[in-house]
């Protein structure tokens, strides 16, 4: 047996709430002659319906809380305090303290109620004034909400704001019962006028009667005054409850019987929604006039995931609020948000999105490519998709710009192309920002490095060498410059350059500069160049620059050459020995007609390390060189290994090897003694 609920709430105290609770469970007893069970679920108080009731000590949900996991419904057959009347009573608490967060929570009460419908055919719960998470779950368990409500503008004024509100939770139209309580005879407000002003049409009306307090201390309606004007409306609101009760367990049972019936297009549901959705708001203009404001984005989510609630009662029969949940959250995502993206940035395992198709989905975990079950609802809508990533920025998507990078809210560097470049449609790459910035010791533990070249890394930092990190995409560059950035002391003036800020260095004194593309009309780009060159004119102590991809190299050789020590740099390439070739490129690019002979020695004279990072087809990276640029010989630039990694195979799909020295003393230590720092030869003696 699966027990009925029917639950009573509103916002507003006085409208008779626990009178109509009390009276309607023994009505309900009295004529489906099932078990009922009446629960007083007011906080901080539960008292009303003993009160009501003349019972004093009632039995408490509060003492079934810690040991909501392991309930059983035997446990419970027995635990409720009866009535004369013959329903049972349950009281949430004693109402002298408050309850523990940590176990009046949804879980929590969502087991209990479990437990509770095993047990009785139906539960009325008299939920107080209170709306919260706990509530939700009750509600979401209930099949019905009464709502009462009393004739006069204040009691009317809040009954629209708890439809309003049960509507933006998605809550269907279906199981919301509005029920009109203590309707005066000379009342001016008649039912027809009540529907009028709540936009939902009363089930019941429940007359006034001044006698209630005296007949009531005789005993329920139902039990004392079976003829009573309140008895049959009461005998009404019982009617109509277990009819709808029986009708929907009818329908779902029809469902379960005939086999062939179709299956629910939720695709087509939210397709057909979001066009609903589009025709009643106008969007662009709510977009402008909430702007950044959190209270306003706030206030539309509200209204917004009300108008869905009211197409969905529209649109389609769905009851089941958990399929009902899914289209709102994805509509809502689609007309607001960022759609089928939103649950995808929000999850903390994933490292890349890549969005080959507005139907073809694909993302990174741990270093692993997967193909996902989402999808956009058209080309179209991916693309107004990218335009909502980059309107914001200035910027914009279309057949004469149909290139364009972003950064996302959170960092996330967002890439996007649309046809005619992309041939099968709009693709979209978003390289996630990590929430928690990795630190040295989540590289040693991700086997990434080991503390010997850490170290050794760390000294060179504080020695002012120039490094370049070198990888091919993804390999982690990005991550190794943010923590070797870190190791630059705190007395120190930092100007970071990058296309997208994405260094995240903690010291005081930093300067962040961003390169800038051109505006909408063509004008106005501003070149990762043109930063390096003003950086020079800031004073800097230490210049570091995101990625060196373009004519930007020969300024930084320069600036390298010129006292400006310690900076830092990454580069695309697969080797120690390819990011030199492709740096030396990379310079002439700048349009000078310079000798290679003489790039080479601007390169020799400017780069003291270069780290080489790589990423192996498990999906781990590793740094897998650290070598010193030695000087020359003839016109070739000698390296000096100093650490290796040297893989070993492969184990369980794992690859497996070890970090090692060479053999290799830099000669690069003798600028550590200058500066006070000490490292022993010891740590470069070969492994082997």
């Amino acid at each position: 047996m699966s027990g009925h609920i029917i639950a009573l709430y509103s916002s507003k105290g006085g409208v008779g709430k626990s009178f109509i609770a009390a009276n309607l469970a023994v009505d309900l007893c009295l004529d489906t002659k099932e078990k009922v069970l009446l629960i007083d679920f007011g906080r901080p108080f539960s008292n009303d319906i003993g009160y009501f009731l003349k019972v004093d000590d009632i039995k408490r949900i509060d003492g079934l809380l810690p040991m909501a996991d392991k309930l059983h419904p035997s446990m419970l057959k027995g635990y409720a305090t009866g009535h004369s009347s013959g329903i049972f009573l349950l009281n949430l608490s004693d109402g002298f303290r408050d309850l523990d967060d940590s176990l009046l929570n949804p879980m929590n009460i969502g087991r209990v109620m479990a437990c509770l419908q095993s047990v009785y055919a139906y539960i009325i719960i008299d939920i107080g004034t209170k709306f919260d998470p706990v509530v939700e779950a009750i509600f979401d368990k209930s099949g019905i909400i009464v709502l009462p409500v009393t004739p006069d503008a204040l009691s009317l004024k809040q009954t629209q704001s708890d439809l309003r509100l049960l509507r933006s939770k998605n809550f269907s139209k279906e199981r919301i019962k509005v029920i009109v309580n203590r309707m005066e005879k000379s009342s001016t407000s008649s039912m027809e006028t009540i529907a009028r002003h709540l936009g939902k049409k009363p089930e019941v009306m429940i007359p006034s009667d001044p006698e209630a307090d005296a007949n009531m201390a005789q005993g329920t309606y139902p039990e004392k005054f079976p003829r009573h004007p309140i008895t049959q409306a009461l005998d009404r609101m019982v009617y109509v409850l277990v009819q709808e009760i029986r009708n929907s367990v009818t329908a779902g049972q029809n469902n379960e019987q005939v086999t062939d019936a179709p299956v629910l297009d939720l695709d087509k549901l939210k397709l057909a929604v979001h066009e609903k959705l589009l025709e009643s708001i106008d969007f662009k203009k709510l977009d402008t006039e909430v702007g950044l404001d959190s209270e306003k984005s706030d206030a539309l989510k509200t209204t917004v995931s009300q108008k869905i609630s009211e197409i969905l009662d529209n649109e389609s029969a769905l009851q089941d609020r958990n399929l009902r949940n899914q289209v709102l959250k994805e509509v809502l995502q689609e007309a607001l948000g960022l759609g089928p993206l939103e649950d995808l940035l929000a999850d903390g395992s994933i490292s890349e999105i890549m969005v080959n198709a507005w139907n073809e989905i694909f993302v990174e975990r741990k270093g692993q490519l997967t193909r996902i079950d989402k999808k956009f609802f058209s080309e179209q809508h991916l693309i107004n998709i990218i335009s909502r990533i980059t309107a914001p920025l200035g910027r914009k998507v279309d057949t004469s710009t149909p290139m364009v990078d972003a950064r996302l809210k959170d960092g996330s560097r967002v890439n996007a192309i649309i046809p005619p470049l992309a041939v099968k449609g709009a693709c979209l790459t978003i390289r996630k920002f990590p929430e928690d910035q990795i630190g040295v010791n989540d590289l040693i533990n991700f086997g990434a490095v080991n503390a010997q070249i850490i170290e050794f890394l760390k000294i060179a930092v504080l020695a002012k060498l120039n490094i370049l990190i070198s990888g091919g995409t993804g390999s982690g560059k990005t991550t190794l410059l943010n923590i070797l950035s870190s190791f630059i002391p705190e007395n120190e003036r930092i100007i970071t350059i990058e296309d997208s800020a994405e260094l995240k260095l903690r010291q005081p004194h930093i300067v962040t500069l961003e390169s800038r593309p051109a505006n909408i009309e063509g004008k106005g780009e501003v070149f990762i160049r043109d930063l390096v060159k003003n950086s020079l004119r800031m004073r800097p102590d230490r210049i570091v620059i995101g990625e060196c991809r373009g004519a930007e190299a020969l300024d930084m050789l320069q600036a390298m050459n010129t006292g400006h020590d310690g900076s830092l740099t990454t580069i695309h390439a697969n080797s120690c020995r390819e990011a030199l070739s492709r740096l030396e490129t990379l310079v002439m690019y700048a349009g000078f007609e310079l000798p290679i002979k003489a790039i080479k020695e601007q390169v020799v004279g400017a780069i003291d390390l270069i780290v080489q990072i790589s990423r192996f087809k498990d999906g781990s990276r590793k740094v897998i060189q650290v070598s010193e640029v030695d000087g020359m010989q003839g016109e070739v630039i000698t390296l000096g290994d100093v650490f290796v990694y040297r893989q070993r195979g492969e184990e369980k799909e794992r690859v497996i090897g070890e970090f090692s020295s060479t053999g290799y003393v830099p000669r690069c230590i003798e600028r550590f003694s200058e500066r006070g720092l000490h490292i022993p030869r010891e740590v470069f003696w070969t492994s082997n």
